[in-house]
């Protein structure tokens, strides 16, 4: 390895040097100095690809190194999207910890920010509101069905096309063990119960990326008692001040619900103008007291900002009966706007509707409203939930009545099949190997007999001792796949009894692909991923490819075990005909 020059903190950290292997992957170039990481450019068996190698301090860490391996499965296991670069595979070559992806093509939101800084002579400016809406849009894509954690500028690529990526999901939870245990400073842009040490999450998500919008819009990091979106983007009004608030607020309960919603907010108010300054969007009068039903309104105007938005609170104190109601070409009030916000909790106003104010005419859109947008998409995800709840109640009752009816039927099913296989077993018996007949079934009018063997877990991978380096660019250090990464440190979390009753139902299934490939027996070995109960990985008769293995793997990954908290169960078994 040699060392390179960096512009971060971690500049002094040793680099690899071009033409170093690891494991099936050849590092070419640096490509950035990342908070616990750094990522290259590498050839791999598929071509180009990215690798994170993780900072030699960091990966010594159990406590880190652990979180960092259960981040790359997780991420591994996500399914192929847009806005997000796909993990590829994982291992420990000596003791360097390194995780590959697809290539990424582009440049960090850091990069881009730092940029913008430069070329303003010392002042922040940010990205602008289009292209803000176009990086907060992707993010909360990409996000909807993955959880990071600790979201950063760092975290985001965004290529010359203009496309949006997330690049570090298998280094979230890694990154928030490191902060935890104090080996990198915590930013503003982690939520604060991620900072305390909870797990990641949709809210700690939606926080960061209220963060990541506040940045990308001010040109500096988020800070309470900052400035305002408004106060320093031309063109953008105080809608901008109420979602980066909400975002981010300090209670998890009182942000966004989810990261999508995020999204489609912070589309509407920049993509779709929204949040545009415009002449309108009727100004909302102010009076002297707040009814009690702007309760709604006043959660949303306290947030990180810096406390209520003075603009908000005149509005919802506003007693005056000047308002218009605009529904299906028909106009309806004057109302107070105490009343016009009870009517939208109440989900008689909405999105669609208009507000007018009858004195100066101005008239708008509710659901694009800069002061009452955000109450009107409270109200949705609230008369969402409540019918959710309501079909839930329902289809439960009516699942009662049905299981009355079943159960009888199923418990008279269950004996009979207990009793059936209970003489097939006796009948067979056991092979002088130990082996019990897991089914016996037809397949195209032949009759066959599946022997299963008893499951037995494999013996521990044990890994080099830490503090030694592979010598030279072919090393023959241990390389280990994503899939078994770690392996001296696995402890049995599954009985084999509860293996073996899951998969010694499969009889026909197995014994199908042996019939049909012309093989008598095969050795099985499996990887049961706890949290999921599903089969992550397997190799039949010590491979990885051909029709049997084909076959089998199909079968394998349609069985359900129980889910469990711990990391993984790895076993092997034998069948044959």
């Amino acid at each position: 390895m040699t060392a390179t020059a960096g512009t971060t903190p971690s500049a002094s950290i040793a680099r690899l040097a071009p033409g170093f292997q690891l494991g099936d992957y050849r590092v070419s170039a640096l490509l950035w100095p990342l908070r616990i990481a750094d990522a290259y450019r590498a050839e791999g068996p598929q071509g180009a690809a990215t690798l994170h190698v993780v900072h030699s301090r960091i990966a010594h860490h159990a406590g880190v190194r652990d979180q960092i391996i259960a981040g790359t499965r997780a991420a591994a296991a996500l399914p192929e999207h847009r806005h997000r670069v796909r993990t590829l595979a994982a291992g420990l070559t000596g003791d360097i910890l390194w995780i590959a992806t697809e290539e990424v093509d582009g440049s960090l939101v850091r990069e881009l920010l730092a940029k913008k800084r430069q070329a303003g002579g010392g002042r922040a400016p940010g990205l602008g509101a289009r292209a803000t809406g176009n990086l907060v849009t992707g993010v909360a894509a990409a996000l909807g069905d993955a959880a990071h954690g600790a979201l950063a500028t760092e975290s985001v690529v965004v290529s010359r096309t203009g496309r949006v990526r997330v690049i570090d999901l298998a280094l979230g939870p890694g990154t928030l063990a490191a902060m935890a245990a104090g080996l990198i400073p915590t930013p503003s842009s982690v939520a604060p119960e991620a900072a305390a040490g909870a797990p990641p999450g949709p809210a700690s998500d939606v926080y960061a990326i209220g963060a990541l919008l506040y940045e990308a819009l001010v040109g500096a990091p988020l800070e309470r008692g900052g400035p305002r979106p408004s106060d320093v983007v031309d063109g953008v009004n105080s809608q901008l001040d109420e979602i980066v608030a909400r975002a981010c607020h300090r209670e998890p309960t009182k942000r966004f619900g989810r990261a999508e919603v995020l999204g489609e907010v912070v589309a509407e108010a920049l993509q779709k103008g929204g949040a545009m300054q415009t002449a309108s969007v009727p100004t909302l009068a102010s009076a002297p007291t707040l009814g009690e039903q702007a309760s709604l309104a006043s959660e949303i105007a306290h947030g990180a900002a810096g406390g209520p938005d003075p603009a908000l609170a005149a509005a919802l104190a506003d007693t005056t009966e000047k308002w218009l109601i605009g529904k299906n070409r028909m106009d309806y009030g004057p109302f107070s706007l105490a009343e016009v916000i009870a009517q939208i909790e109440r989900g008689e106003i909405v999105a669609g509707h208009y507000i007018q104010d009858k004195d100066s005419g101005a008239r708008a859109d509710v659901g694009n409203h800069p002061l009452l947008g955000p109450l009107v998409e409270v109200a949705r995800q609230n008369r969402d939930d409540a019918r959710r709840a309501q079909a839930e109640v329902v289809e439960q009752s009516r699942d009662k009545q049905r299981g009355a009816m079943l159960y009888g039927l199923i418990t008279l099913g269950m004996i009979a099949v207990g009793v059936a296989v209970y003489f097939v077993l006796r009948s067979v018996g056991r092979d002088d190997g130990g082996q019990q007949v897991a089914g016996i079934s037809a397949l195209d009018g032949a009759s066959l007999k599946v022997k299963v063997s008893e499951p037995k877990k494999p013996a521990a991978i044990h890994r080099r001792a830490a503090g030694k380096r592979p010598t030279g660019p072919a090393s023959s250090g241990q390389n280990l796949s994503l899939d078994l990464s770690d392996d001296s440190d696995e402890t049995e979390t599954l009985e084999m009894s509860a293996v073996y009753g899951v998969y010694s139902r499969y009889g026909r299934g197995l014994g199908g692909c042996l019939q049909s490939t012309g093989e008598r027996s095969a050795a099985i070995g499996i990887i049961i991923d706890g949290p999921t109960g599903r089969v992550t990985w397997a190799k039949i008769n010590d491979a990885q490819s051909g029709a049997l293995y084909s076959c089998l793997s199909g079968v394998l990954r349609t069985m359900q075990f129980p889910k469990i908290h711990g990391p993984r169960t790895r076993a092997e078994f034998e069948i044959s005909m």
